[in-house]
């Protein structure tokens, strides 16, 4: 039985060789579990219906990406995925980890 040592960097080196045709399936399945979470968990949320969540390829990789525009028209995705303190409220909004929970599902 002999030993097979692989590159440190072989990852990068099959994303520079497939680039975007290597990631694009396991990013289709990401994109399906977040709609499918978005879809659950912002029910009774007030931005439900204006949660956008899209997929675009790079050079190396495919990125999910979760778009949610507020009711002023500012971006608060980062605000739904983890929670803020609603000062007018005072009280903490806990967040719904959507992209979190469809990453590692």
């Amino acid at each position: 039985m002999g030993h097979v040592r692989l590159r440190r960097d072989l990852n990068l080196q099959i994303a520079k060789r497939f680039g975007e045709k290597a990631t694009r399936p396991h990013a289709e399945k990401v994109l399906h579990r977040a709609k499918a979470l978005a879809d659950m968990r912002a029910v009774r949320s007030s931005v439900a219906d204006r949660i956008s969540i899209g997929m675009h390829g790079h050079g190396t990789h495919t990125s999910v990406v979760m778009s949610v525009t507020g009711r002023n028209g500012d971006e608060i995705a980062s605000y739904l995925e983890y929670g803020y303190v609603n000062d007018w409220a005072d009280r903490h909004l806990a967040g719904k980890f959507i992209m979190s929970e469809a990453r590692y599902g």
